[in-house]
């Protein structure tokens, strides 16, 4: 077999395995992430797209009126330096393998939460996704995706690319940074969608205020944030101090420069994230919630309301600062009255 005919087979083979995984990641948004959120122009504009994987879609709050934009990782952060850019300080990382439109209304419900546009990193997806997601790679995320890491570098061997991230941002943006002397394979083959979000934190890091996460999104988080650590270390910065987090359906044990800035949410019927987390931190339990954020089903826990809880708790944190510290910095979250009584809000987080 010729070398060309050998890599026609492979890309043949490879594309029918994505377009299944795409199918069903579809499907599977559908269930878990909020569609009714997306308008049917919306959702028809993202499923025509190609080749997403670790874009960034830019998602501006329902009532806005502003179409989704997708960007490449160095697109997004090379427009955000531009002087006088519409700044983006909020970043939506949803679950497995994820879909645009898993990723598109996820970053809705947040933008609609905070009232200004969000970032949403779209889940990568490649034949090592595949291979990992179907030996549960969701659970080994934790543990740097084993399984994903010795699949890409098994196809690189063989000379059979599956670099899912995008990799003219991911070349650049290390050139830009000088950063070649680093070690980023822990967070490049371990999750390309994590490493999207590494750079984009590191080269945003004065500005990124929010981080919201989903399932295994909270592990692509505290990846990211992980690798961030390291590379402040190597080019001795400073690391950002308004950065905060807010899981969703999963409990993660974050770097200790950040733990105290998570706000982390499971419902009480998510068996499926509580199997796959750290409840020995005391996250806040949403009575009758399981794993879904579809406002459209019933024990749906939701985004919006998560994020004002969220936001009363970060608030709350700050209130043991001076106070001059505190007017100097205002709420990362801009958000409506929250409930009072936050038995009353968790209650009314359930569908």
């Amino acid at each position: 077999m010729k070398p060309s005919d050998h890599h026609l087979f492979w890309n043949i083979q490879r594309n029918a395995f994505i377009e299944l995984g795409r199918s069903m990641n579809t499907f599977l948004d559908s269930v878990f992430y909020d569609m009714p959120s997306l308008t049917s122009e919306e959702k028809s504009a993202l499923s025509n797209e190609k080749s997403a994987e670790g874009s960034v879609l830019i998602v501006y709050p329902g009532n806005a009126a502003r179409a989704i934009e997708t960007l490449t990782p160095l697109e997004f952060i090379t427009d955000q330096k531009k002087q006088g850019a519409e700044t983006v300080d909020a970043i939506a990382v949803p679950g497995v393998g994820s879909s645009k439109m898993g990723t598109a209304a996820l970053a809705r419900n947040v933008a609609n939460a905070i009232n200004r546009p969000v970032a949403g990193i779209v889940s990568g997806l490649g034949m090592a996704d595949l291979l990992s997601e179907a030996m549960g790679g969701w659970f080994v995320l934790g543990y740097k995706n084993t399984m994903r890491d010795m699949a890409a570098k098994f196809f690189d061997l063989i000379e059979l690319k599956d670099h899912v991230w995008e990799e003219r941002s991911y070349r650049s943006l290390v050139k830009d940074e000088n950063l070649s002397d680093f070690d980023l394979a822990p967070y490049m083959f371990g999750s390309p969608d994590s490493t999207a979000l590494l750079l984009t934190l590191y080269h945003l890091r004065k500005q990124i205020t929010l981080l919201v996460g989903h399932s295994k999104g909270d592990y692509m988080i505290e990846n990211a944030l992980e690798g961030m650590i390291r590379l402040c270390q190597l080019k001795k910065e400073k690391l950002p101090d308004q950065l905060k987090i807010v899981t969703l359906g999963a409990v993660v044990r974050f770097p200790e420069a950040f733990e105290k800035n998570a706000a982390q949410f499971i419902g009480t019927l998510d068996g499926f994230g509580l199997i796959n987390s750290r409840l020995n931190l005391n996250p806040m339990k949403i009575e009758g919630a399981w794993h879904s954020l579809n406002t459209a089903l019933p024990g749906h826990l939701s985004v919006e309301k998560a994020v004002q809880m969220a936001n009363e708790h970060f608030v709350a944190i700050e209130e043991i600062r001076p106070a001059e510290k505190r007017e100097a910095e205002p709420s990362v979250v801009q958000t409506a009255t929250i409930p009072s009584d936050e038995g009353d809000a968790r209650r009314d987080m359930q569908g």
